[in-house]
């Protein structure tokens, strides 16, 4: 699991590069630039045009593309603390709401606990209460 102070985003970027590295590097950097040249998508706005990603992804990999997903599917959820569960009728983008919604709530939670744990150390960073 990744450190909770990561932005989603970032993490999805890291799936997604890693998801694609499969591939190779080059064919990775061309997926990139297919992408960019022929979606108008640059690497830096997948998180949040998810749909356009995978719409690009499919067009460019055909029915190859579900592998490709299901990978950065898998990398997203381990990363965020849960395990990945494929489900008939489920889509890319509904996936990646769920992770997102997940890590957050664990972000929330863990950012919680800390600052409980903070409010209660003296200077000298020695439990107080």
């Amino acid at each position: 699991m990744t450190t909770r102070a990561q932005p989603f985003e970032q993490l999805l970027l890291e799936c997604v590069d890693e998801g694609l590295s499969v591939l190779g590097n080059e064919p990775r950097q061309a997926m990139y630039q297919y992408l960019l040249t022929i979606c108008s998508l640059p690497r830096e706005e997948i998180p949040g045009r998810v749909a356009d990603f995978v719409a690009g992804l499919r067009k460019s990999l055909g029915g190859a593309s579900k592998v490709i997903e299901r990978i950065i599917l898998r990398k997203l959820f381990q990363k965020t603390g849960s395990s990945f569960k494929e489900t008939i009728d489920t889509e890319f983008t509904e996936y990646v709401a769920d992770a997102k919604r997940r890590y957050e709530i664990l972000s929330h939670r863990h950012g919680a606990a800390e600052d409980s744990t903070d409010s209660a150390r003296s200077k000298k960073g020695q439990i107080t209460g």
